[in-house]
This record gives C-alpha cells, structure tokens and sequence, in this order.
C-alpha cells in the first residue's frame, strides 16, 4: 500500500473528529487537586511528588518547570571506529548507552526531578515549581535542579567507568531554563509519548546543543540571581557557568558524603540486574526481514537487538513553540494540543499504514521513523532511498491536507531530513515501562540535522542516500540536496512546486516499484 488523497482526507477528517476533547488544567491548582481526590476514592498514598507523565490524551496540563536537559557531547565518536560504523562500535555505543539511561533513571529517583524521554545521548528532565513561584521558591529550585544534573553525571561516569568500563568516559554538557510548558501525552498506556512543549523547554533542549562541555542557563536563570545577561541564544551557548557563578547558583552546596552513598546504591542496584550490567559483548544483532512495521519493540532488548541498513526519517512541526507559547499567553491552549493530536497520528499512519515503515518515537512535535525495502538475506538501499523519499513526500502531503481541515495549524511547517546507514535498532535501559526505543547511527545522526537545515517547506537528503538515489529522484534535490515543497505528486512527476515555477521540470519519474518505491 502507499499514500492516496482520499483515504488520506477521510483518515484526517476521522481523526479531527474523534480527537479528545482537550481538558486544560492548571498544575497545582486543578491537576494535583483531582489526582489527590481520586487517590482518597481510591485508598492510594499521594506521592511527595506527583507525577506529569502518564496523562490521558486529552489532558493538557499548564505548569511552571525548570527544564533540564544533559547531553553527552562525546556519545558519537563512541559509535565509530576510526571512523566507521561496525557492529562492535554499534555494541560499545548501545552498552554505553544502556548503562546510562539506567543510572540517569536511578539517579532521579527521589530527587523530586521526572524524566521525560530520552533521545539519543540525551536526557529530558522537569522540576515542577511551587504555585505562585515567587523568586525565591524559583531559586530554591534552580538549585536543585543544578544539584540533579551535577549528581547525574557523578552517577553516570562512575557507573560507565567502574561497570562498563567504557574506554571513552563520557563528557557532558547540561542545559536549563525555566517557564511555564504545556504537558501533553498522545501515547497509548503501552506506549507513553509525553511532552512538554514551550519555549522554555525548547530553549533548554538548544543550551544542551554544542561540542563544549559545561552547564549554560538562559537569561530567564541568570536575572534571578541578578547575574549579568547574554542577551541572545547565541551568546548563552558560548557562556558556560564558570566557578564563582556555579557556587552562586549552588546556595544549597552538594552533597558530596551523600552523592558517595548514591553512586555505591546505584552500582550495586544496576550490578543486581543482569540486564542493566551486559556489556559491548552481550549486545547481539540480527536482521530483520522488511517490513519494519512488523518490528515488535516488547521483544527486543540488548541480547535481542536489530541492525541492519535502513532510511531513517526525521520530520519537525516548524514554528510550533511559538504557536504554544502565542496560545499560552493568550488563554487558547486548545487548539495547539489538538492539532498535535491530530498530526502526529497522521505522520504516524502515513509512515507505518502507508509505507510499512516503523515510527521510533515521538521526539517533543518531531518524528523519527525508519524505512526498509528488501527480503529475508539484505536490504535493498536503492529501493530503500525510493521508497523514503516517496514517503517524505506523503507526508508533506498529508500535512497539507490538515491544514485545510483545521485552519488554526496553518502557521505551521514541516522540516523533513532522511539518509541511509546501518543501524542498531533495541530497547534499553531499565526494564519494564522505563525501557526507552532506540535507533542510534550515523544515518540517525544525519537525518536529523537535514531536518534541522529545512524550513517548514523543506526537505533534505543525507549525502549517503543521495548517492544511493536514481538520477530522477536525485533531480529532485538542488546542489544542497534540498527541495522545496517536495510532496507526493513531485515525487511522481519528477519536479517539485518550485522547480516547476522556475520552469525546471525533470523528466518522468522512472518506475520504481521493483524497489518498493510506491
């Protein structure tokens, strides 16, 4: 099967229709309140913490955070060996990373931080702020969340040294910023997608970007604390915490007595689990015969894992923090929330129902699909190619169908990126529904900066899939290797919207549907 307008349009225009009725709640004042009263009904304990993870799909829940984010700016020289991915490399990379996300989760136990996802090399974290959130309450929980991140990595380098004992100790660069997000989950109970989407959280995500190690806070953080400010992104990216401001910003002082005790609980709990402590060695790989839609996430695991050539697909709403953050302001949270509802379940048809492929997660309002042509020996990396371009056109395509069905997401676009390579494709971490889906390689790497490169009209091609491409898909693409307005019908006709305008139209697409194209 591949995409068609009509059945497109009338699984659009379902999905409109049967979207949740979006419930919007203030996080202290009405959120905590109902779960407290339900819990009495129910005879169950209030946490110290309540948590804002498993919310139902039409819950939207308003809440001042302070956004954390670590990431391990060295994690992809780890996947490579003098430069090439191989299948050890891929294990040391995947071992290194099971580990960590184990211990990062340990290591937010109790601490009054959640955990949103993980992504890569890189946790998403939330500290929930007092009511009110007066400075002084707001400080009190910058400086836990500065405490939460520096034990994060004390953990995770003592137990990636002394357990999996890594040959490259991981170096790490942290994030924060502070605001109100809107939380959101569109997930099912077996398949939790939660968000937190605003600016806050999305500023944090960018301090984390970079190859320099170190802490970086917004302007918001520093005019707490009456430190001087940046003044742009930019600016805050260059601006690690240096010592007297990390002392500044660490009033509470860290706890180095009790930060012993908590590495020594963490080593033995993950020593405990044969699963948690597997090393490069214990990773096996096989191949899976495409479709892979039919990749079942609850089988896999380090000594069941997947790797093998495949398209990987990364397709960004552009424009949608500051579409939350404008209905934020403006008391209008609705129409953002179910917007996303209703995109996100239509990316995820076209490329799972449509094309066979398999959706990896959501990533906040991204998502990171892989795509394979072949048989029960090898996959086909032409036909591959074929097939993921088309499908990146479908979605465009499909995109464009919800904009005429709900008016309100037409300030949005869509940035798409896709490129080919051998990926390793497990679950890892702590097991249960802490377990995280993970299909981590060079082409996983590169697709997502294509479609950090896009405008909302854009679509890019990694330079391995070009290469990869027929002649006629390449013609598609400029000298960058991005087109403009690429949809479905450019792809057959061989000419995007814009090549067209200028006058530049291709020959015909040559057919294609040995190698799974449509």
């Amino acid at each position: 099967m591949s995409w068609n307008y009509n059945r497109a349009h009338a699984r659009i225009s379902r999905s409109i229709n049967e979207a949740p009725a979006i419930t919007v709640e203030r996080f202290r004042e009405d959120y905590v309140v109902n779960l407290q009263r339900r819990n009495a009904m129910l005879g169950i304990a209030d946490a110290a913490q309540p948590s804002i993870r498993d919310l139902q799909p039409g819950q939207a829940v308003l809440v001042d955070t302070v956004q954390i984010y670590v990431n391990v700016v060295n994690y992809h020289e780890m996947r490579l060996d003098q430069g090439r991915e191989t299948p050890e490399s891929h294990a040391r990379a995947l071992s290194f990373l099971h580990l960590h996300y184990a211990a990062l989760d340990r290591a937010s136990d109790g601490f009054g931080a959640q955990r949103v996802d993980f992504h890569g090399p890189r946790m998403h974290a939330v500290m929930l702020q007092a009511a009110g959130g007066d400075p002084v309450s707001r400080r009190e929980v910058i400086e836990q969340a500065l405490r939460f991140a520096r034990r994060t990595i004390a953990i995770s380098e003592a137990a990636t040294r002394d357990i999996a004992r890594a040959s490259r100790p991981p170096v790490f660069r942290i994030g924060i910023d502070i605001g109100t997000c809107v939380a959101v989950d569109s997930g099912r109970a077996d398949e939790r997608e939660p968000l937190f989407i605003g600016g806050a959280a999305n500023h944090a995500a960018k301090l984390a970007e970079g190859e320099e190690s170190g802490i970086y806070v917004s302007d918001r953080v520093r005019a707490l604390y009456g430190m001087g400010l940046k003044g742009s992104l930019a600016a805050e990216r260059r601006s690690a915490l240096d010592a007297l401001e990390l002392q500044l910003l660490s009033q509470g002082g860290f706890d180095a007595e009790g930060l012993a005790a908590d590495i020594e609980d963490v080593r033995e709990t993950i020593r405990g689990h044969r699963d948690a402590t597997i090393g490069m060695d214990g990773f096996s790989f096989h191949f899976h015969r495409p479709p892979l839609r039919t990749i079942d996430y609850s089988a896999l695991r380090p000594s069941n894992s997947i790797r093998m050539p495949l398209v990987s697909v990364f397709a960004d709403l552009d424009g949608y923090t500051r579409y939350v953050d404008d209905a934020t302001t403006s008391g209008n949270v609705h129409d953002p929330v179910r917007d996303l509802h209703v995109i996100r379940a239509e990316l995820n048809a076209v490329l799972q129902e449509d094309f066979d492929g398999r959706k990896v997660r959501f990533i906040g309002d991204c998502i990171h699909g892989m795509i394979a042509v072949g048989d029960a020996a090898a996959t086909d990396t032409s036909g591959s190619v074929e097939r993921g371009v088309v499908c990146a056109g479908a979605l465009r395509s499909s995109f464009e169908i919800v904009q005429e069905l709900l008016p309100s997401s037409r300030r949005l676009g869509l940035a798409i990126g896709l490129d080919l390579g051998p990926t390793p494709v497990s679950r890892i971490g702590i097991r249960g529904d802490r377990s995280v889906r993970v299909a981590s390689s060079q082409a996983a790497l590169e697709s997502e900066l294509c479609q950090r490169l896009c405008t909302g009209r854009q679509t890019m091609i990694g330079e391995r899939a070009y290469s990869e491409a027929s002649y006629d898909t390449r013609a598609l693409f400029d000298a960058a290797r991005i087109a403009t307005g690429l949809d479905y019908d450019s792809v057959l006709l061989g000419s995007t919207p814009a090549a067209a305008a200028a006058g530049e139209i291709a020959e015909p697409v040559a057919d294609n549907r040995s190698h799974g194209a449509v």
